[in-house]
């Protein structure tokens, strides 16, 4: 069972992709949604997402968490969220 803060984190962040990119809408959202190879996150809309997720959660993100792997699937990227706040 998830932790309270650990489903916050993934509504936040599925709340967020699918009111920032069309072709999310009306599609559910899984763990392996791909989110670079399916064309729905480019690399503006990273550093988009980089600037809400250090708005919205606090995270301080650096130039080696622009690890592709962190942003491949909605799962990835909700485990790299989790590891940064931890």
């Amino acid at each position: 069972m998830l932790s309270p803060e650990k489903i916050h984190n993934r509504t936040v962040v599925a709340d967020y992709l699918c009111q920032r990119f069309p072709a999310l809408a009306g599609r559910p959202l899984e763990d392996a949604t791909p989110l670079l190879a399916g064309g729905i996150i480019d690399s503006l809309g990273i550093l988009d997402l980089a600037t809400f997720l250090g708005e919205r959660l606090g995270l301080e993100i650096s130039d080696s968490d622009f690890e592709p792997g962190n942003f491949e699937t909605f799962g990835n990227l909700v485990a790299f969220v989790e590891r940064k706040r931890s």
